[in-house]
């Protein structure tokens, strides 16, 4: 009798614990639930030029999670940039223009230079973070984004992992003065490896180079490329199939079971925040430009 009750209690502590960890998260909804009652408010201003897709959702969710460990209302300040049209916020009432920001009282604006000035140099501690909350439960993408998936990778598979190499600014296809020069440290060896070690699962390969994801392709059979018009996110003039093209780039990620980070990079970063899907970084920390 004695070993069926244990047994039983057992299995009771079993399935709590499934049901604790399977419940939704409600650290978001507990927020919003009392957001108008904080006195005081940050605004999160990214305007073109700031940065690419990576730290506009990077910086936003520095931000918001300030806010939310240290009862602030968060808004975000909208500038009508592309990115704006892809990747879009759940909460209308997070979302503020510009003329009303005067109605506001006890406020202060947040741009993402500011993090760099708190932070001082990037280090592996100060630059990623485990956000408490998923990405998802603050963004979600715009159907013209799920709409284009299929015109840059056409029968998309319904399970595949990921690869991203970003090669650097100075590897476009279109150079820009306004850029920096940027070319990411990554080792062939290593992307080559992983590659023969999951050659039997479908792999998308996303990089900002064309000549290097065509080289990728016609060595493996497993691999698939898209045929997306690489360009800078993070520029003023950047067409706007350039940014819907990269959103659906880091849209194909997010929903991937397992990304492969083959040179240190935001984009593919945050893109593995979205549903916690598992990243494996492919780069030392310290490699991170020529």
């Amino acid at each position: 009798m004695a070993v069926i009750v244990l047994v039983l209690i057992i299995a009771v502590v079993i399935f709590a614990c499934i049901i604790y960890f399977l419940k939704p998260d409600k650290t978001m909804e507990k927020y919003i639930k009392n957001y108008n009652n904080f006195e005081n408010a940050i605004i999160y201003n990214f305007e073109s030029g700031d940065g690419g897709l990576g730290d506009y959702i990077k910086f936003f969710m520095l931000t918001l999670t300030y806010c939310m460990n240290n009862n602030i209302r968060f808004y975000y300040k909208i500038n009508n940039t592309n990115l704006e049209k892809y990747i879009r916020l759940k909460y209308n009432e997070m979302i503020i223009t510009e003329e009303q920001i005067s109605s506001l009282k006890n406020y202060k604006i947040q741009i993402p230079k500011d993090w760099y000035m708190e932070f001082g140099e990037e280090t592996e501690e100060k630059s990623y973070y485990n956000y408490n909350v998923n990405l998802d439960d603050v963004f979600y993408f715009d159907k013209s984004v799920k709409q284009n998936v299929n015109n840059i990778v056409p029968s998309l598979p319904n399970n595949y992992i990921s690869i991203h190499l970003r090669m650097g600014d100075n590897f476009l296809e279109r150079p820009n003065d306004n850029l920096d020069s940027d070319t990411r440290k990554f080792s062939e060896e290593k992307l080559h490896k992983f590659i023969e070690k999951n050659k039997n699962t479908p792999i998308i390969f996303i990089c900002d180079n064309n000549e290097k994801r065509q080289e990728i392709k016609n060595k493996y059979n497993n691999i698939l490329i898209t045929t997306s018009e690489i360009g800078h996110t993070g520029l003023y003039n950047t067409p706007d199939k350039h940014v819907l093209d990269a959103v659906t780039e880091f849209y194909i990620l997010a929903k991937s079971k397992l990304i492969y980070g083959a040179s240190n990079s935001g984009f593919s970063i945050i893109a593995s925040k979205f549903k916690n899907t598992k990243f494996i970084r492919g780069f030392e920390w310290h490699e991170y430009r020529i």
